[in-house]
């Protein structure tokens, strides 16, 4: 089959894609919130907590709205454009605040799902379901590029593959919702780095984020790798061959799935500079064995040639990370605490000698919680984030702390620190 370039338009996007890989009754589902909040959490693929949900008048009389977090989220099922979402904060069961700082109260919030349930923010006003869901806590990487709303990564799927993907900003013209029609900004992602390129703003080509000064191009998304592969996993859920994925990153739970779209829009082209209809059809007949394997192919193929330089390994680190130190005798894998006031790695003496590292002649001075002093050193070899590092660092006695090495500055040059990220299953204390 030729390969076309050109952009894909509406009429080709429901006739060779839609029509053909989506099912009217998996499309439905994918157009009821509620329900595919369900099949995510069926499929155990991460999305919001659902919390409770109206399906009659009933329901929402006889609901205790005493039992609600702090924070969450009234949502219709049906909902279109960010109508009908009710983002709710510092509840005390009785009252709360909005997005816009007004107050809520529990009789504005029963207001509010009658309405839903009436199918005030549905297509057609036909009767429509609510529901209540966790409120995102939006990662603290998005402070300087919005300063209000959720923003989102559409990442479009077609039979396993990932083929192309674009961040969508809020901004105050869009009243802080991730919709380009009503004024966000979306921003084109490498599918190899994670990477920004291009952006567009009210259908025209933009530079920079509107009301910032800060180019579109050369962000790096985080979590890259799991946002592709969540994406994945939610369009298997959906059993929609053709579909756009909507992640939002939680400060805390990292990449959620917030919605499933059936028919994805197709500015994500503008936003990408490139042909979705091109891409689309140099995938049209690959089946690919794993999702590792899809994603893969989709970082080969959908690569930006101006970012073909770009190292793809994740330079963020978090206080806390997984090291792998290589020794005469053995390897061992240990936790390791990411220093930044400490100029030098230490380790304890212990591992030196159950490791059979090279030791130095060298003396270092050492200004630590006890004082200044002289610290023996040995020469070292580990691996973290995927990148080896050989350098000298000093020893001593660690058995009494919790962890047996830390990671001095020295050693950590081309990488950042994230106080917040830290490994699954490890507390801090």
């Amino acid at each position: 089959m030729a390969i076309s370039h050109a952009i894909l338009g509406l009429n080709a996007r429901n006739y060779l894609y839609i029509r053909t890989l989506n099912k009217r009754k998996y499309k439905l589902i994918a157009d009821d919130k509620l329900q595919t909040k369900h099949q995510l959490l069926k499929h155990e693929v991460p999305t919001t907590i659902l919390l409770e949900a109206f399906t009659s008048f009933n329901d929402i009389r006889a609901f205790d709205w005493k039992t609600l977090p702090r924070q969450f989220v009234l949502k219709p099922a049906h909902g279109y454009g960010g109508r009908g979402i009710v983002c709710v904060g510092r509840w005390d069961g009785e009252k709360g605040i909005d997005s816009k700082g007004n107050i809520v109260t529990t009789q504005g919030l029963e207001s509010e799902a009658f309405g839903a349930l009436d199918g005030a923010h549905s297509l057609n006003n036909l009767p429509d379901y609510a529901f209540i869901e966790e409120r995102i806590m939006v990662h603290s990487f998005f402070k300087k590029l919005t300063e209000r709303g959720v923003p989102d990564i559409r990442v479009i799927v077609c039979n396993k593959i990932p083929v192309m993907a674009m961040l969508r900003l809020p901004t105050a013209r869009s009243d802080g919702k991730a919709n380009l029609h009503l004024g966000a900004v979306g921003i084109g992602i490498d599918m190899r780095t994670g990477i920004t390129t291009y952006g567009v703003a009210q259908g025209e080509r933009v530079t920079y984020i509107p009301d910032k000064k800060i180019k579109v191009g050369g962000i790096k998304i985080p979590e890259w790798e799991k946002i592709l592969t969540i994406a994945v996993h939610a369009q298997q859920a959906s059993r929609l061959g053709f579909v756009g994925i909507d992640i939002v990153l939680d400060q805390t739970r990292g990449p959620l799935v917030l919605e499933i779209n059936a028919r994805p829009g197709l500015s994500i082209q503008v936003a990408n500079n490139d042909s979705l209809r091109t891409r689309l059809e140099r995938v049209a007949n690959v089946r690919i064995p794993s999702i590792p394997r899809a994603i893969e192919l989709a970082q080969k193929l959908f690569a930006d040639d101006a970012l073909s330089a770009v190292e793809v390994s994740d330079r963020m680190l978090g206080v806390i990370e997984k090291i792998t130190i290589y020794g005469e005798l053995k390897r061992k894998t240990i936790l390791a605490k990411i220093d930044t006031g400490a100029y030098r790695t230490s380790i304890d003496i212990d591992l030196v000698h159950e490791l059979g590292l090279d030791l130095h002649d060298k003396l270092v001075n050492v200004r630590s919680g006890s004082g200044r002093q002289k610290r023996r050193t040995a020469h070292i070899r580990f691996k973290l984030n995927g990148r080896e590092i050989k350098t000298v660092a000093t020893y001593t006695a660690r058995s009494h702390l919790r962890f047996p090495i830390i990671i001095g500055r020295k050693d950590i040059k081309g990488f950042y620190v994230d106080p917040a990220k830290i490994p699954d299953g490890v507390k801090v204390k």
